[in-house]
């Protein structure tokens, strides 16, 4: 062997030993027990290397690491590289087969757990979804809030995480845990429109229109063009039969966006339930636009004309309405209505009879 190779060879161990000598024994087992997989064996020196070497942030690192691959303690995880980072986050560590700073393997670790467990828990949801009610599916809901938790538990303060979890919770009819979760993601994204919108739209579905009215209010505030939220003010005030009120929000909502064929449902229903059928007509027309085979709706605009006394206009309607839904009792009903005020007796006699066939 020429003495090249030879002073080569000793360079190497040389820089071996080297290294070797840099860490404290307790930490350069855990080290080796890792990159043997004997982690149960590198759990236990982790420990003692972090009762021995306490400031040193890559015992740290590996008791944090570890104690979340073997016992799911993401708790512990989290405190032990805190730790880590706040010691030295520029030491280097020993993560998936090369030496990295302790911040990009922290940052790397918390990254690739945090979506594999959060896009797992986003996939289940719309299958169970698409489940028929059942154990199954309530299996398949519990599954992604395990996938949700863990997410949790990994980035507490990621508010993305308690949206599907609260929707979820409210699949399975725990509104005490779905609210809980809205409480959590609106505590780590104060001043988010996005979230404060549907944390208002999850307090409606429970039910607590007081709690939702004064969130919804909070997204006019951060963006006074947000014309859902009008909406949403606009349906609570009518299901409170504050019509004045509910027109209001409903007229500043068709400003920003008069093309909205659900928004002018609303307004229709609203401006019906108060009986003033002329002004709701129009607006029920509009949802049509969006919706013209919405047999429900065809039968609303239909009675209001009737009980309008709008004949001239009701006839029209219906006379196409009956061609398109010719089963529909009450619509041939409303049709033997006008042809009636029309003076088209034989007309109305035949309307009569398809009503009742």
């Amino acid at each position: 062997m020429n003495k090249m190779v030879i002073k080569l060879i000793a360079v190497m161990i040389a820089g071996m030993v080297f290294l070797t000598a840099c860490r404290p024994p307790d930490i350069e087992g855990t080290v080796l027990n890792i990159q043997k997989q004997l982690y149960d064996d590198a759990l236990l020196s982790a420990e003692k290397a972090v009762q021995t070497n306490p400031e040193n942030a890559e015992a740290w690192f590996y008791w944090g690491w570890l104690n979340a691959e073997q016992k799911k303690d993401y708790s512990l995880m989290n405190e032990a590289f805190d730790k880590a980072l706040a010691l030295n986050p520029a030491m280097k560590v020993y993560f998936n087969g090369t030496n990295v700073s302790a911040q990009n393997a922290i940052e790397n670790y918390r990254g690739s757990l945090y979506a594999n467990n959060f896009n797992s828990a986003v996939k289940l949801i719309p299958e169970a979804q698409q489940m028929e009610k059942g154990d199954l599916q309530t299996k398949k809901f519990e599954q992604a809030l395990e996938k949700l938790s863990i997410a949790q538990q990994v980035s507490p303060e990621r508010a993305e995480t308690y949206r599907p979890m609260a929707l979820t919770y409210m699949y399975l009819g725990d509104t005490t845990k779905a609210e809980s979760a809205v409480e959590e993601m609106l505590s780590h994204s104060e001043g988010d429109e996005e979230n404060t919108y549907m944390a208002g739209e999850i307090y409606s579905m429970i039910g607590k229109t007081d709690k939702a009215f004064d969130l919804f209010s909070k997204v006019i505030e951060m963006n006074p063009q947000n014309s859902k939220a009008y909406q949403k003010l606009g349906i609570i005030e009518s299901n409170r039969k504050n019509w004045d009120e509910a027109n209001n929000y409903y007229q500043k909502a068709m400003e920003m966006d008069p093309d909205n064929a659900d928004l002018a449902f609303n307004i229709a229903v609203s401006y019906y339930n108060q009986t003033k059928l002329k002004e709701a007509i129009p607006f029920f027309l509009k949802s049509l636009e969006a919706e013209p085979d919405n047999e429900n709706t065809v039968e609303v605009v239909g009675r209001s004309y009737v009980a309008a006394q709008m004949f001239d206009d009701a006839l029209p309607f219906l006379e196409d309405a009956v061609d398109r839904f010719p089963e529909n009792a009450t619509l041939w009903e409303y049709l033997a209505m006008t042809y009636g005020q029309k003076g088209m007796t034989d007309k109305a006699n035949e309307a009569f009879a398809k009503s009742k066939a």
